[in-house]
Formats: structure tokens, sequence, C-alpha cells
């Protein structure tokens, strides 16, 4: 339930397991496991000390709409906790919209649907050349596109959606393929922005493109193509939410396929708040007890 590690990484369940026992810092995958008399359930998360978010990485095994729901929503309760504990405000989980039994878990355990999710794949091929956009150019981002990028996420991205998935900017020192931005050649506006994540299975692409750049789409894409030469020998995977799914038609004239439809789901953790056991002085107290009598 977590598409960029799964899809980068090829995140084997077992294996992240296996690293939370290891004594040395930490590898960013708690785990907790149930035992039900015979049964046993299995969750992960992805969450790094002292990060404000976390995200729901796996269940297993995969839960049956056959059997009870108790024991699962016991497990997400307490990957709930765990991310709270761990100083997360919030657990999100990206899941296919054909996972009825995990749809109903999450929703009995307080998750909400905040965004839907089409994640579009391209799979290793020799790059074409495209016809190059008109009125924009797309290059590798920089330093001094921050404050523009940060404006364009505020203005496109619905501020539900915001306070649960902040903006994440990465950079080719980061990810060793260059995330992207589209500037407008004349005012200079950044008008979309590309980033993408490399790893051993495959890049992953969130593009985030203002309406202007609508009927640009195609060969903004084309030309980000040319700039992810590895592309040539990894999948690419492109995940265009809801609020941005225009972007859909372009991709599959470009010869991109539709992978799998999604729902983000969101839980937020409980912040837990010290109560001050400071007394008023008597003289407020009277104060505050005299004003509110004369309200009632």
């Amino acid at each position: 339930m977590d598409t960029v590690t799964a899809l980068t990484r090829g995140m084997n369940p077992l294996e992240a397991a296996l690293l939370t026992v290891v004594p040395l810092a930490d590898m960013g995958f708690p785990t907790l496991i149930l035992r039900d008399n015979e049964q046993g359930y299995i969750g992960q998360i992805r969450h790094r000390a002292g990060e404000t978010h976390a995200h729901m990485a796996s269940l297993a095994p995969v839960p049956d709409e056959a059997l009870s729901y108790l024991p699962w929503m016991q497990l997400v309760n307490g990957m709930i906790a765990t991310a709270g504990k761990r100083g997360a405000m919030t657990l999100t989980a990206e899941v296919p919209e054909s996972a009825f039994a995990v749809f109903e878990i999450l929703r009995k355990s307080g998750f909400s649907v905040y965004a839907r999710q089409m994640v579009f794949q391209r799979l290793p091929a020799k790059i074409t050349p495209a016809p190059a956009p008109r009125r924009v150019k797309v290059r590798p981002v920089i330093a001094r596109d921050l404050a523009q990028l940060n404006s364009l996420y505020a203005n496109l991205v619905p501020g539900l959606v915001q306070h649960a998935d902040p903006p994440q900017f990465y950079d080719a020192g980061r990810t060793g393929t260059p995330s992207l931005v589209v500037e407008a050649l004349i005012e200079g506006r950044v008008l979309g922005y590309l980033p993408v994540i490399e790893g051993k299975s495959g890049l992953v692409a969130k593009p985030l493109l203002h309406p202007d750049v609508f009927d640009e789409t195609e060969a903004v894409f084309g030309e980000a193509l040319h700039l992810w030469q590895k592309a040539e020998r990894l999948p690419l995977y492109v995940c265009v939410r809801s609020y941005q799914e225009w972007i859909g038609s372009p991709l599959q004239r470009l010869g991109f396929s539709l992978y799998e439809q999604q729902l983000l789901f969101v839980k937020y953790t409980v912040a837990r708040v010290e109560k001050s056991t400071e007394r008023l002085p008597v003289a407020v107290e009277t104060l505050l007890g005299s004003l509110v009598g004369q309200l009632e």
C-alpha cells in the first residue's frame, strides 16, 4: 500500500521485517505482528524518526472478505498508535480500488478517502524523438525554484490533501534521475513540476501541472522522457491524482497504459497534549465566574 516503495524498490515485506530487528539505525519500516491462535497478521509502516507523516506499507496475508475484520482492525489500530508515538501526525495508505476487504478494514478503523489516483505504466523501451513544447521548456529543478514550486502546490492541490500529503521536492543529487520543472518561455513562470523517484525496480513520477499547459502536456512528457534516459531500461510509472486526471490522455498517446487505480486513505493520529496543573489566581477565577453568571 506504498506505491513509490513497491514500484521503485520491489519491497519484500519479509526482508523489511528482518531489518527491523537489527539493533542499528532506524531502517524506516517498523513492523507489527498480531497473533490470533494459529493465525498471524503482519503490518508495516514506512516512517523515519522525526518525520511528521507516515505511510502504511503492507499488510500480510492479503485480507479476505470471508474472514473476520476484528484482528485486522486491532493490527491497524496498533499501526496508527505506533505512527503517533514516533511523531507522525498522519498515516496514509494507497489501496487498489479492487481491494474491498482492505477498504472496509480501513474505513472501520477511522480512515477517510482523500483522493483517487491512477497509475500509468511505460515498459522499458527506446525513447523516440518527439516534438518539443512551443511555449514552455522542461529543465532540471534548481534551488531557486523552491518558492514557485510551493506556490504551484498551494494553488493546484486541494487543501484537504495538502494537510495529509505535503510537497516533497527531489533533485538529481537525491534520486540520480533529475526531477524537472516546466517553465514558461516568456514570463519565466513555473507551470509544472515533474518529481521522479528512482529505484532498482523502476522510476515513479508524481506530476503537478498547471492547466495552462493542457495543450502541451504530451510534448512536456515527451521532453521529460529524453531527460529520464533510464526509462529505456527501467519501467516508468506516473501517478496521476483525481484533481489532475486530464494528464491521463496525453500519457496514453505516448504509449503509457493504465496500471492500477487506487484510493488514497488518510488517518490522523492522536497527538497527546499535556494538561497544565497550574491554577489561576483566586481573583481571576472569581472574575471569570461572575462573567459567566452574567452571560447566563
